[in-house]
């Protein structure tokens, strides 16, 4: 039996605030209405997990492994690295962090401008954005930063379904504009002849546009029901107390999401997508610009248009979360794509280029994400109290 929420709506959007205290009945299997507190400390922020450090600390291992493996398999040596010239080097980092700048603003227009009549204080978003980037760079799923972000956008007061969904929004901005761009580069493959590659590519971006369409445009359009199940078997897990309030927060986050991701979706929100899609793009292209200064300087003469559609090509597959960081995946598939598309082979470009674009990341985002958490860990975690 769904539990029964005493919802309150702001406005014509009818977004569900659990603000400050919320009082939320829940009907149980035994027939008996509880009543729960959601009590949100005013002044809150967020203890990051210990297992998200752990994955952190592991992918920051991994991924440099995989880099030094490639070079000694390969017979990269540091003057192979030197011979593409340091000024294209220094030139795809720049590119890459550039990219950096462009992901707070677009975080920055998606926040003010799907926030509605709350105008949250944006102090710390930019530390927070890049610090997000920094999970999603070293965990196997490069979705993982959201979570920052969402709990970033709680506590400045954005009700917890509204936060998670405009958290979803940029990522699902960066998979369809990246996916799309993945498409075109597994259509040319395929007219080039590399019909493997371009098929893994087609395949792997078409899977993650209907799987992020799933996780949002249909929560848009039918709403999320939370399956009583969930509660029968929390019971049972965690016992009875513990699992009212875990089924009560599912009960309001869907709701929440569910309204968010509806309020979203409206026509009056438009240019808030087009404006995103925009400094996706342009986030997009400065990724190309990375790999063509190398792979220029490498010998490879392409235009820009290619090196990107190279670079999400690539990137889609290393989407796929088996792998730290896109770890060997990416490197190797870049390997393929280079040899099939182009006949061009040089591990030294594509070590180098991971460098620049990976690597050189991980130290700007890991030194902003310590900053982060020193901020972070100074004030306490959320709490529900039962009343």
């Amino acid at each position: 039996m769904q539990g029964r929420v005493r919802r309150k709506f702001l406005g014509s959007k009818g977004i569900y605030r659990p603000s400050r205290n919320v009082q939320a009945q829940q009907t149980l299997p035994n027939g008996r209405i509880d009543e729960l507190t959601l009590t949100e400390k005013s002044t809150s922020e967020f203890q990051l997990p210990k297992s998200v450090l752990k994955w952190v600390a592991l992918g920051l291992i991994l991924t440099s492994s995989v880099v030094i493996g490639i070079s000694f398999f390969s017979g990269v040596t540091l003057s192979d690295l030197v011979k593409l010239g340091y000024l294209a080097f220094c030139l795809a980092a720049a590119a890459s962090a550039a990219r950096l700048l462009v992901q707070i603003l677009r975080f920055r227009v998606i926040t003010l401008g799907l926030t509605g009549d709350l105008k949250p204080d944006l102090g710390g978003l930019a530390l927070t954005r890049v610090a997000s980037e920094f999970v999603s760079l070293s965990t196997p799923a490069t979705s993982m930063g959201v979570f920052i972000r969402t709990a970033w956008l709680s506590n400045k007061g954005v009700d917890g379904g509204k936060s998670l969904s405009i958290g979803y929004f940029e990522v699902l901005m960066e998979v369809y504009v990246g996916a799309g761009l993945a498409l075109v580069a597994a259509g040319y493959a395929i007219s080039r002849g590399a019909l493997g590659i371009g098929s893994t590519i087609a395949v792997v971006a078409i899977v993650l546009i209907s799987g992020y369409t799933v996780v949002f445009i249909v929560p848009a359009l039918k709403g999320i029901k939370v399956p009583h199940g969930l509660f029968t078997l929390a019971s049972h897990l965690v016992g009875g107390p513990r699992a009212e309030a875990i089924y009560l927060r599912a009960v309001v986050g869907s709701l929440n999401f569910s309204l968010s991701a509806r309020a979203i979706a409206r026509r009056e929100n438009l240019p808030v997508v087009f404006k995103a899609v925009i400094l996706t793009i342009i986030e997009d292209f400065l990724a190309g610009t990375a790999l063509w200064l190398v792979l220029n300087a490498a010998g490879l003469k392409i235009d820009l248009v290619s090196a990107t559609l190279a670079a999400y090509g690539v990137g889609t597959i290393a989407q796929i979360p088996i792998s730290i960081g896109g770890a060997a995946i990416m490197e190797l598939s870049m390997q393929s794509y280079l040899v099939s598309v182009y006949g061009f082979h040089s591990w030294a470009a594509i070590v180098l280029w991971r460098i620049a674009t990976y690597q050189v990341l991980l130290a700007i985002t890991g030194i902003v994400f310590v900053l982060f958490i020193r901020k972070a860990t100074k004030q306490g975690p959320k709490t529900i109290e039962k009343t």
